[in-house]
């Protein structure tokens, strides 16, 4: 899956620093090795949410990946291509029992403080964004049944899908997923709101989407688009063989609008990382 990447500019304003607290929590035992050149592929498996929840393991990923998971960082906010942390490392660690997912992030973040002395701070730009606003003939999302709970994605195990008929992922029956194979994009998903529906969509879109629709509760969805070319306007003709472009998708599909504007929002900046690891 390919993010679409905004560089944005026009500094306004500089926040605080972050680091992670003393308190949090940490891994019982971390590893963390520079990869050697010669690895070419890239594996991460394990942890809460997965077969093997008390071993955390990767190998040759880039900083940058695990710093994105880690905190939560959004595509407009930090890119994987970010200048500071491409260099690959060999992760291992030892996941305390129970951990949940959230807890998981933080000893991430612990990690990445404590071996590499990560710093970073928000910096707030004037940026493109998208309003997302209710369509001509209102919200065509699905409310889930009361009773139904969505599963949290986890990054480190690939979605198992296969491609149907027309191109895009089928899911297992009763299972969700987001993935993409040649340039068709499927996003099934139950028990969601809005505020996650907003941070997928930031995330495909590459800036800040704005819940603007007033809608509350929680929706089943089952959204597909094509990324064969870009488009910067709600406005856009439902062509093209990898099917609609994701701004028509969400208005055909969800019965929503994305209208582009210019609007306020945070991107990382990066104060300190080490190059090197501290050691074992």
């Amino acid at each position: 899956m390919r993010p679409l990447i905004r560089v944005v500019s026009c500094l306004i304003l500089p926040l605080v620093a972050y680091a992670q607290p003393p308190d949090a929590p940490s891994f019982e035992v971390a590893s963390v090795k520079v990869s050697s050149p010669d690895v070419r592929a890239r594996a991460c498996g394990g942890g809460p949410g997965t077969a093997s929840p008390g071993i955390w393991r990767c190998s040759n990923v880039p900083l940058a990946f695990v710093i994105s998971y880690a905190y939560g960082f959004e595509a407009y906010q930090f890119s994987p291509r970010e200048s500071c942390c491409q260099a690959s490392f060999d992760f291992e660690a030892k996941v305390p029992a129970g951990a949940t997912k959230a807890q998981f992030r933080q000893m991430l973040q612990n990690l990445l403080v404590e071996r590499f002395q990560f710093k970073f701070h928000y910096q707030e730009k004037e940026m493109p964004v998208f309003e997302l606003v209710l369509g001509e003939k209102g919200s065509k999302l699905k409310p889930s049944p009361p009773d139904a709970m969505q599963a949290e994605p986890y990054p480190w195990e690939p979605t198992k899908y296969t491609l149907g008929d027309d191109g895009y992922p089928v899911f297992p029956e009763g299972q969700g997923g987001l993935a993409g194979g040649n340039d068709h994009y499927r996003w099934t998903a139950f028990h969601v709101s809005l505020p996650e529906i907003v941070k997928t969509l930031s995330f495909y879109l590459g800036r800040p989407v704005i819940d603007k629709t007033g809608i509350q509760g929680n929706y089943d969805l089952d959204l597909k688009w094509g990324i064969g070319r870009r488009d910067e306007a709600a406005e856009v003709p439902d062509t093209g063989p990898t099917g609609p472009p994701l701004n028509r998708a969400v208005q055909d599909q969800l019965g929503l609008k994305l209208n582009a504007k210019k609007g306020p929002g945070k991107v990382v900046v990066v104060d300190h990382v080490e190059k090197v690891p501290v050691a074992n």
